[in-house]
């Protein structure tokens, strides 16, 4: 089964780029030669890829993505994606919570459920937008999602510490980089700036190093939001000890762990996590003996 956190954005495309067209359900099911509660599923997010893909041509419609490569098909495009991520169809599936042989139908013969795409496409950052063919959508990249300065860059001590608590991150939603060669934070998938990770689903565990300017709430926000709504196990994040923040007593304050670290990196600052378990609570403090927690 598909994992609730990903939202039918195909789906909810569809039916924005009909409603755009004024196009009515029974239209679009006359012009593609698809039946009407066929057309009603596939603006649910729901369907098969051989029906989506009939409607998206008989209506001369493309999809697009702020980072998808050109390719012939969709299963191309997703294949080339997740090679430059250094995603294993394996790693892939784990984190769509569908089956590899589900990713090996899409990329090698191009088939599958709708659902499973979109799943896939939200896992690799795809940002998917359905617009008329020769149209170029505008892609919104969200101005918070940039902390690649490297004044504001994790310490890899500090990363070192972690990877001894939590073995592996599933996602890094700030990264400066989704070549896995070069980020600086070790994990199975990446969001950059192009991404706007503050407008996509998170999953398992995530390592949140935040931009630091006036955008920070809404970092903290969706941390803890992710972590409620149950989409993310544990959220790991590396924030300035700002006990005075109206983030931090909305977010962090009652709501997470927090360890104080000593010292300034460059300022006062703390490691705050969302769903830290019975069992990785005194694996931290041993991994950072010199943190301080309330």
């Amino acid at each position: 089964m598909i994992k609730k956190q990903f939202q039918n954005s195909l789906g909810v495309e569809f039916r924005k780029l009909r409603k755009r067209t004024r196009l009515t359900q029974a239209t679009v099911a006359i012009t593609a030669g698809i039946s009407l509660p066929a057309i009603r599923k596939l603006e649910r997010g729901l369907g098969n890829l051989a029906t989506w893909t009939k409607a998206l041509d008989a209506l001369g419609w493309s999809l697009r993505g702020r980072n998808l490569p050109a390719g012939n098909s969709i299963g191309r495009q997703v294949a080339i994606l997740r090679k430059r991520q250094n995603l294993s169809q394996r790693s892939l599936a784990a984190m769509a919570g569908i089956t590899q042989p589900t990713v090996i139908a899409l990329e090698v013969r191009n088939s599958g459920r709708l659902s499973s795409l979109n799943a896939i496409l939200t896992v690799l950052g795809a940002g998917p937008v359905l617009s008329p063919a020769g149209e170029n959508p505008s892609f919104y990249t969200h101005a918070g999602n940039s902390s690649a300065h490297e004044a504001w860059a994790t310490p890899t001590w500090i990363l070192d510490r972690l990877y001894s608590v939590f073995d592996h991150f599933d996602l890094d939603p700030c990264s400066s980089s989704k070549d896995r060669r070069i980020a600086r934070v070790k994990a199975r998938a990446y969001f950059t700036a192009e991404d706007d990770g503050l407008s996509l689903p998170w999953s398992g565990t995530v390592f949140l190093n935040p931009p630091y300017g006036r955008e920070l709430r809404f970092w903290t926000a969706k941390a803890r939001t992710e972590f409620e709504l149950g989409n993310a196990k544990t959220v790991i994040a590396l924030v300035p000890a700002r006990t005075d923040t109206g983030w931090w007593h909305n977010d962090i304050a009652g709501k997470a762990s927090i360890f104080f670290l000593k010292g300034r990196l460059p300022f006062p600052s703390a490691l705050i996590v969302w769903g830290l378990s019975a069992e990785k609570a005194p694996l931290l403090k041993s991994a950072i003996p010199e943190g301080w927690s309330p």
